[in-house]
């Protein structure tokens, strides 16, 4: 079919949208996907442009009949297709206003569908003519994202249509819809900024985390990684600190939000916009307030505010999402490194030139903005963490909901985890590198002259940098005194061979409080952080690894004592003992002050443990050697 033909077909439509040119419409999208001089000859047609928008344009006035949808779909096909890479089609696309009437068209569907299989098909054309409009041409790009984002193309456009999109559930079109927003946002700060800076943005974002955290287990589900892969983005231009701020729950009753189903024929006819708001809020969808609802609205405002402290889910995914992209680059820096060590240690005899361990160049995984973004967030979230476990030693609380307690542990333990990996770095391991100038007859020489000569891997300028940030945004302190507390709060758990859990009686009175009766969990409200003291004294380890101002920082905020006191078995912080042992090995090497400190310490009274009481042995301190002494009790 000719260029020309196309024009007829298209404008038969525009007169009367029937099933008669389905057939001619389906010939003409499948010949443009596969023919790229067909797509040239198609645009350079002025009146297929025209005539595509005139046929839009009569069903955005007259309603979406559901007689049309096939039709529809075909006509998003034939504009998706011809866009393809063909930037003349474009720009005379965007010129006569078809991503706005398609913008139009897919609001009305995406509020009839029902799950209808035509609309379904109809709106994955509709969105994926839309990103092929904008993919490598910067002025549409601009013009179709501000007109989902600002200027929206009418009054009865929904609002947020982005997030209505990625909210339907159908693969394809919340893949298409994500990878409209990346292509959108790709290398373009100011474009990204308009999702931070405007309320359709924001609530877009925040759909794509509940997505995502829905999806996030589904191996079929792609659009999973291509959330991510937005969010690393914009990660990537420092904008992870008004990404978290974002996420936050914020109050979104100013304003009037519409959501339109249907609209029947005449309705944008000489229509005044006072009039379309009043037809908009008759024809909106129904609200509906329920017990919740109401309770909401009724809240003190000191709750709210007390509320607003906690983290929301959202914010959770977040979390996990920059935690993966530090663990991910982390991983890679090893397997690199491993690679090196074992080139290095196979041409070690005949090259004296190849250097592998030079200064690594790589990029950090995140900018020292997110660094401190995230220290800034880490003693925020532990002051709340405190807070709470200073409740833990009054009988019966139960203000602190489950959901809130959930999302704050998590949050906190993701932040422990982003932080274990951004302090550390492979330059503690012994370099395989012999010198140079040495002779060798066999690689037996080579090996031992090698061990004898080791050297220590540089550490990149990003990490002495990253390390830095970290320690002087207070994280030490922060650490130390969340660990002190947490060494209060959470008592030690020990696993006897025939007994119970030990429980302390903050933990027996918590039993009755109101968040126990909605978990299923037996040591009530601490029983969120397991393995939280293990983390801190990982990160406290890591550090202080060859640091010695963190090691001055630790001594100066009385946390010497504090780190002794994690070398126990506690069976709620697996490896905790090995933990504390490593990081105290971290503290004192290369420090007299904190080695004194350690030395002046003498024993007070020995403390028995369950599974000595268990085997009725008793501990005590011999009053002369000041040594521990074990005696076996009498049945």
């Amino acid at each position: 079919m000719s260029a020309q033909s196309t024009t007829n077909t298209l404008l038969h439509l525009c007169i009367t949208l029937d099933n008669s040119r389905n057939k001619d419409l389906d010939d003409i999208a499948k010949r443009l996907q596969v023919d790229a001089d067909f797509r040239v000859e198609f645009g350079a047609v002025p009146s297929v442009w025209n005539n595509l928008a005139l046929v839009l344009d009569k069903v955005v006035k007259d309603g979406l009949d559901p007689e049309q949808v096939e039709q529809i779909m075909l006509i998003f096909r034939i504009i998706r297709n011809s866009a393809a890479g063909v930037t003349n089609n474009q720009d005379q696309a965007r010129l006569v206003g078809l991503p706005r009437l398609i913008q139009e068209v897919v609001s009305q569907a995406a509020h009839t569908h029902y799950g209808n299989a035509g609309y379904i098909m109809m709106l994955r054309a509709g969105v994926q003519a839309l990103s092929n409009l904008l993919t490598g041409n910067e002025e549409s790009k601009n013009h179709i994202w501000k007109s989902f984002l600002i200027l929206l193309p009418s009054l009865s456009c929904d609002q947020n249509l982005l997030s209505t999109l990625a909210a339907i559930e159908d693969e394809t079109i919340a893949l298409s819809t994500v990878m409209l927003c990346y292509n959108c946002v790709f290398e373009s700060q100011e474009r990204s900024a308009l999702l931070f800076s405007t309320k359709a943005g924001q609530k877009l974002l925040k759909q794509l985390m509940i997505e995502s955290h829905a999806i996030s287990g589904k191996e079929d589900r792609k659009s999973f990684e291509m959330i991510y892969t937005l969010v690393s983005h914009l990660i990537e231009q420092d904008f992870a600190e008004q990404l978290y701020e974002a996420l936050r729950d914020q109050d979104e009753g100013d304003g009037e939000e519409y959501k339109i189903r249907y609209h029947g024929e005449g309705f944008h006819d000489d229509v005044k916009e006072v009039e379309a708001a009043t037809k908009i809020q008759e024809l909106r969808i129904e609200e509906i307030e329920d017990e919740e609802t109401s309770s909401k609205a009724k809240t003190s405002t000191k709750q709210e505010k007390k509320a607003a402290l906690y983290l929301t889910q959202e914010q959770v995914t977040l979390l996990k999402m920059i935690d993966s992209r530090i663990y991910t680059h982390h991983e890679k820096q090893q397997e690199s490194f491993q690679q090196q060590q074992q080139q290095q240690h196979a041409s070690s005899i005949v090259s004296s030139v190849y250097d592998p361990f030079a200064v690594d160049e790589t990029d950090p995984p995140v900018s020292l903005h997110t660094v401190e973004f995230l220290t800034e967030t880490f003693s925020k979230v532990s002051a709340l963490t405190i807070e709470v476990f200073q409740g833990l030693d009054k009988g019966g609380v139960g203000e602190h909901g489950v959901e809130d307690l959930a999302n704050l542990s998590s949050g906190l333990m993701l932040l422990l985890g982003c932080f274990a990996h951004l302090s550390l770095h492979e330059d503690g391991q012994v370099s395989l590198r012999p010198k140079a100038g040495s002779g060798h007859d066999n690689a037996d020489d080579v090996e031992e002259e090698i061990e004898q000569r080791a050297e220590i891997v540089p550490v990149p300028d990003w990490f002495k940098a990253q390390h830095m940030t970290m320690v002087r945004g207070g994280l030490v302190e922060t650490s130390i005194e969340l660990l002190r507390q947490a060494d209060v709060s959470l008592a030690r758990v020990s696993k006897p061979v025939s007994s119970e859990p030990l429980r302390t009686p903050a933990m027996a009175a918590n039993l009755e409080s109101t968040v126990l009766s909605n978990t299923s969990t037996a040591q009530g409200q601490d029983s969120f952080f397991i393995g939280l003291k293990r983390d801190i004294v990982k990160l406290i380890g890591n550090l202080a690894y060859r640091s010695r101002h963190v090691q001055d920082r630790i001594r100066s905020c009385n946390g010497l004592i504090v780190m002794l006191s994690q070398c126990n078995i506690d069976d709620a912080n697996p490896y905790l003992r090995e933990y504390a042992i490593l990081a105290m090995k971290n503290i004192l090497t290369g420090n007299p002050q904190n080695q004194a400190l350690i030395e002046e310490l003498q024993p007070i009274e020995a403390v028995d443990h369950p599974a000595l009481e268990e085997a009725r042995i008793t501990a005590k301190l011999d009053a002369e050697t000041g040594r521990p002494v074990l005696t076996q009790r009498k049945p």
